[in-house]
């Protein structure tokens, strides 16, 4: 077997279990109408629980960032953790006991996505990261189904016990050779000279892993908030569903269509045309009206999808070393808890106008990013005190 089907058969492995570490948000809307339908959490508090799991699942990405030596054993360890947070979930009590499990849940999950992503995008990450999205996005119309069935006929306790198989599969897929250590041909990429920590990457890299960053943390901020929105508008639970369902099965067909490694839209553009998307859920939960809304999470997931695959994999082309791979994986998990967070306290302060002007200023940061890494990548003199240093390991452009 040559070194690119060892590639091949290595990456098979990782980008599955990244794809079920990221699967939880992609089904937040239907989780989190399940925990108020089983009586365990009012609507309004949906965004403490979602920033509750990223919480644990930054934490557990920043510690795979910084430590990234851990023992082959820790992987399977902390899916099986998962595992007894997921069962943990349903016998919950109080707000305080369910915000500590999903914390646990999202730690363990995190540790298990962060490796995962990291040897995935090994070579061709924008091919990785758009596969995982692809996987994570089918996976999340089979499950948001599943458990709308599940809801209907059981319950909602049942169907909140059944997810408990996402970190059963991450156990299994956790346990052979992608534990352990990868050889040391097949490892990253040839080392790099020494440099400063921060020039892990050229200027453009962290631009790109900024508006990564930023564009999660908008996606994050009106995606926990649907199910809330939804109910206040009086949408039903199976509304929900079926416009996560409807939003996954498009926004696979968009991580197919941006896995090449030549982008086809500038970056630029893409984010404008993205930020627009996913401000139109708090506009169609407004209106009250259920089409509407379906709509409205369609366009969520095509925009979201496309750029965070692109700006993923063009931050990770554009590193120096290893670990800064990592650290694009860590603005997944850190994107998830700042967006869920920041919606919250712009929604107590606000409501729903409150939530409107957070996401629009974080769009407009994210493309603010994306503008700086025009400009660094089209060797513009602009901003030159900021990429001097930077300047001195430029790669070839992506």
């Amino acid at each position: 077997m040559g070194l690119a089907e060892q590639r091949g058969a290595l990456a098979a492995a990782p980008i599955m279990l990244a794809s079920l570490g990221c699967l939880q948000p992609g089904i937040d809307p239907v989780f989190l109408t399940l925990l108020s339908a089983a009586d365990a959490v009012r609507p309004a508090d949906h965004g403490w629980i979602v920033g509750a799991t990223q919480s644990g699942m930054a934490i557990g990405s920043v510690v795979v960032w910084r430590f990234a030596r851990l023992a082959p054993l820790a992987y399977p360890l902390a899916a099986f953790c998962a595992f007894l947070a997921a069962l943990a979930t349903v016998q919950a009590q109080s707000l305080e006991a369910l915000l500590a499990i999903r914390a646990t849940y999202g730690l363990a999950m995190g540790i298990t996505y962060a490796r995962a992503m990291s040897v995935a995008a090994i070579s061709r990450p924008n091919g990785a990261y758009g596969a995982v999205f692809l996987l994570q996005l089918l996976l999340s119309t089979l499950t948001a189904l599943a458990l709308t069935e599940l809801l209907r006929q059981a319950g909602a306790r049942p169907a909140l016990a059944a997810l408990c198989f996402v970190p059963l599969l991450s156990i299994l897929l956790s346990m052979p050779r992608f534990a352990r250590s990868l050889p040391p041909r097949l490892s990253a990429a040839p080392p790099a000279p020494a440099r400063e920590p921060m020039q892990e990457a050229d200027a453009a890299g962290w631009a790109f892993a900024i508006a990564t960053l930023l564009f999660i943390s908008a996606t994050m901020m009106v995606w926990s908030f649907t199910g809330a929105l939804a109910i206040e508008a009086g949408i039903g639970e199976g509304t929900v569903g079926l416009a996560v369902a409807l939003g996954s099965i498009v926004g696979a067909v968009t991580a197919a269509a941006v896995m090449r490694e030549r982008t086809l839209i500038p970056p630029l553009a893409t984010g404008v045309l993205a930020g627009l998307s996913l401000l139109t859920p708090i506009a169609a939960a407004g209106s009250g009206d259920a089409t509407a809304f379906v709509i409205a999470i369609v366009l969520l997931n095509i925009g979201s999808t496309a750029i965070i695959i692109r700006c993923s994999g063009l931050a990770s082309a554009r590193s120096l070393t290893p670990r800064f791979r990592t650290f694009v994986t860590c603005t997944h998990s850190l994107g998830m808890i700042i967006g869920p967070v920041i919606g919250s306290l712009a929604s107590m302060a606000g409501g729903r106008g409150g939530l409107l002007l957070a996401a629009i200023l974080t769009i407009a940061a994210g493309c603010g990013a994306l503008l700086l890494s025009t400009l660094y990548r089209s060797g513009k003199p602009a901003f030159p005190a900021l990429f001097r240093n930077a300047q001195k390991g430029r790669l070839t452009n992506v």
